[in-house]
């Protein structure tokens, strides 16, 4: 199965990505992980749009996504904002999320902020945000 490469206009940003599957499948969207991008689902992708309709994301500042300007700092928190955009985009009220490593911290603090957009949550090689204590 081939996928379909799209472009999500969000006002801010351009989010390009892939998708697969029929539209009239349950919506997967899938998050990947740092220095990667919607590629890293080309293997999987295929496999799992018997049961969704999956769209990989090139999170912004990775792939063909809207980029910041040299020396501009990428924190994943401003990440949250262009999921929940995406999803409104797409039309998606809810839908589940896979995330691998980066995506995954990302999907599974998503989850946690918005689980009213949350169906499933699906987690690969997948940490929460570092943190230390301050002294």
């Amino acid at each position: 199965m081939v996928a379909e490469e799209l472009r999500l206009e969000l006002g801010h940003a351009v989010l390009a990505g892939k998708r697969w599957g029929d539209p009239q499948r349950p919506p997967l969207l899938a998050l990947h992980g740092w220095l990667d991008n919607a590629g890293s689902f080309d293997a999987l992708a295929p496999r799992l749009a018997t049961r969704w309709h999956i769209v990989a994301l090139d999170l912004r500042g990775h792939g063909q996504s809207s980029h910041l300007p040299p020396g501009a700092w990428y924190h994943y928190v401003d990440y949250f904002d262009d999921i929940r955009a995406a999803l409104d985009r797409l039309g998606w009220s809810r839908a589940s999320l896979l995330g691998h490593s980066l995506g995954g911290a990302l999907a599974s603090q998503f989850a946690a902020l918005y689980p009213e957009r949350v169906e499933h949550l699906l987690l690969i090689e997948s940490l929460g945000p570092l943190t230390s204590t301050l002294e």
